[in-house]
């Protein structure tokens, strides 16, 4: 630290001298610098390919340019900064003289004058923002996405020579429907309706999909419009019927225009941007390469697993966080643990009608005769549907069947693990739609954290592996034998990617159950128990028709 001194001819006020230390940061500039400089020829190798990167490949590290201007403003500011040093006296009573001076500009004043305009601004464009609640933000932002957007486009040059409407009359059928469902959401009324509509231009947008070849992203899409779907109605049901039963909707008109607006901006970029690729598309080799170095034939699914595997990886790391974070909210206690079985059930007042409700039918041994579903009898009679049980119970197994298909044959048929992994979570779905929450811990007892954990590792392990072997991240490896009876084998390293990827999503899908399904279960039934135990007495219904544990359909 420095020390401290006394001014002569003034007060005891101390001044703080300068450590040496405050010297450091310079010094380090300036030898780096130096060493630059010298180093000139060795960095220029280095440095000369970003340049071409950016565009600049005239551009190289030297030691000497030549008489540049950079050259001469760089003597410029040495010599007014020997000036400024030369005469630090009388700059120095320069600057008293105008600190004296009224109304003299003040850059620490101008600073902070600064700083409070933009706190009160940004408090002032917050407030005007958050008063309007979420519709006001959706605002906020297109209305900034067809200022931006759509002044860009005013200055493009861009423009095609000339649009294909449609490639086959059938497409204009499908844009139609998509178009008429996508205004009947908006003027929807009730929430299941303009869900309903919402997903129709989904798979409206599979049927584009499969029309223009592309069964990999049709197949894909159709299961995560249908898991969508699911995932809306187990939502919905913990939210009013209508749209805006409190508050009804107010600025329609404002509403109308910026929709419109947004659409008419996106479709002119669309529009451009095809037209304004002026070299042959990367696409083109992508057939060659998923062939060559990812031995395999479906492109879509090569590119996720090998080509562009760092983007899945992180993509599905992604899931995992979003997975845990639905639980973390709506979990009371803990997320931790499969879902509840039927073996947990605790014996309550209720379990005589239970029985009555659901009961399994008795074998002449005095037994019980097992069925399926076997967590059906826990739900009331009007939530039980026998051809939803009879439709399960005839689809469950081919639809786990089918997704090790679309996982196995993926590599070089239409599938993958993602497809494969949502059929799966479909099939989980149907399990819990029949059968309630119970069903799904029946169908699989495993936590989800944990699925989600090993799906993460083997991801994560195809990643790190081949490093120990002295390769890049993620770099695959392939193997081919002929063995007996069963032919040519091949095998990648991908495979156990993809396997990581089906897990993911089985265990995303699973948590979802278990969270905005099976746990939003558990909370209405001990409201509806709390509400019975609290109910004035004379008002009691006859419970031997009550269910004691609430379905999810």
């Amino acid at each position: 630290m420095g020390a401290f001194r006394t001014r002569e001819g003034a007060d005891d006020t101390p001044l703080h001298r300068p450590s040496p230390w405050f010297l450091v940061s310079p010094a380090v500039l300036v030898l780096a610098s130096l060493a630059s400089g010298i180093a000139s020829e060795s960095l220029d190798p280095v440095l000369a390919e970003h340049a071409e990167d950016i565009g600049t490949p005239d551009y190289h590290v030297a030691l000497w340019h030549g008489l540049e201007p950079a050259l001469f403003i760089s003597i410029g500011v040495l010599a007014l900064g020997g000036l400024l040093f030369v005469a630090k006296k009388k700059v120095a009573k320069l600057q008293a003289a105008a600190h004296e001076l009224p109304g003299r500009p003040d850059a620490a004043r101008a600073y902070w004058a600064t700083t409070r305009s933009i706190d009160q601004g940004s408090a002032w464009i917050a407030k005007l923002g958050q008063r309007a609640g979420l519709p006001g933000y959706l605002g906020t932002i297109l209305v900034c996405v067809i200022v931006l957007i759509g002044g860009a486009l005013l200055f493009t040059r861009s423009w095609p020579e000339g649009v294909v409407l449609w490639d086959h009359p059938a497409q204009i059928v499908i844009a139609v429907l998509m178009g008429v469902a996508a205004v009947s959401a908006a003027r929807a009324a009730h929430r299941m309706t303009a869900v309903l509509l919402a997903g129709v231009t989904g798979y409206g947008m599979v049927a584009l999909f499969a029309m223009h070849g592309s069964p990999d992203i049709a197949l894909t899409q159709a299961l995560v419009e249908t898991l969508t779907l699911v995932v809306f109605v187990l939502v919905f049901r913990r939210l009013p019927k209508k749209i805006a039963q409190r508050n009804k909707p107010s600025h329609r008109t404002v509403r109308l225009v910026i929709a419109s607006l947004v659409g008419i901006v996106m479709a002119i970029v669309g529009v451009v941007v095809l037209g304004a690729r002026s070299d042959d598309p990367v696409s083109l080799a992508m057939p060659e390469l998923a062939y060559e170095e990812g031995h395999g034939r479906n492109v879509v699914n090569v590119l996720l697993v090998d080509i562009r595997a760092w983007d899945t990886m992180l993509e599905i790391s992604v899931l995992v966080v979003v997975a845990t974070g639905i639980a973390s909210l709506l979990f009371l206690d803990s997320r931790a643990g499969s879902a509840p079985r039927l073996a947990g059930i605790r014996e309550r007042r209720s379990w005589s009608s239970r029985r009555k409700v659901g009961a399994e039918p008795s074998r002449g041994d005095g037994g019980t005769q097992q069925t399926w579903l076997v967590a059906g009898r826990t739900l009331s009679a009007e939530n039980r549907s026998i051809m939803v049980e009879v439709v399960v119970r005839l689809l469950f197994h081919p639809a786990i069947l089918v997704s090790i298909y679309l996982l196995l044959a993926g590599h070089n048929d239409p599938g993958g693990g993602f497809a494969g992994g949502l059929l799966a979570g479909l099939a989980l779905v149907a399990r819990y739609l029949a059968g309630g929450r119970y069903e799904l811990g029946e169908a699989l007892p495993v936590d989800a954290g944990k699925v989600l954990g090993v799906g993460l590792i083997l991801a994560v392990g195809t990643a790190l592996v081949p490093l120990l072997f002295g390769q890049e991240a993620l770099e695959s490896t392939y193997w081919a034998a002929e063995l007996p009876v069963l032919g040519y084998v091949s095998f990648t390293t991908s495979m156990i990617f993809d396997v990581g990827v089906y897990l993911v999503v089985i265990g995303l899908v699973l948590d979802v159950l278990r969270s905005l399904g099976g746990e939003v279960d558990r909370h209405a039934e001990i409201a509806a128990d709390r509400d019975r135990e609290t109910r004035p007495t004379g008002l009691e219904t006859d419970t031997e028709n009550l269910p004691t544990e609430e379905g999810a359909r």
